[in-house]
């Protein structure tokens, strides 16, 4: 592993100690058990092609992306508000609720954890 995949592992284990039920951290511990690539290739590619890919090993069956949306309700609720708001309009439900929420949750969090990835190393 290279000295900046280290800081970057180093990173996300803070955020997974720090608040370990959240979405953040969720995400921190895919980028981090995805063995085949380094996580911002796991990053970037989440980005380009999102859970639906099945990059993402706990959110690829409806009872784990329920389970997810059911652990992290409030979070998520938050994520849809805040992107409505930014929209200017109600997100438009396509599929499974519960698992068309758990993604996009997941995935706008994915986002914001590159982002400051980026801003922190």
């Amino acid at each position: 592993m290279s000295p900046h995949q280290n800081q970057i592992v180093d990173y996300l284990n803070e955020i997974i100690k720090t608040d370990p039920n959240s979405i953040k951290a969720a995400v921190a511990k895919e980028a981090i058990d995805c063995r085949d690539e380094d996580v911002p290739t796991f990053l970037n590619d989440l980005m380009e092609y999102g859970c639906e890919s099945g990059i993402v090993g706990s959110m690829i069956y409806y009872r784990d992306t329920h389970q997810f949306y059911d652990d992290h309700y409030n979070e998520i609720e938050n994520i849809r508000y805040d992107l409505e708001e930014n929209l200017g309009e109600p997100l438009w439900v396509k599929g499974d609720l519960k698992n068309f929420f758990a993604w996009l949750a997941f995935e706008q969090t994915a986002i914001k954890l590159a982002g400051e990835i980026d801003e922190a190393l």
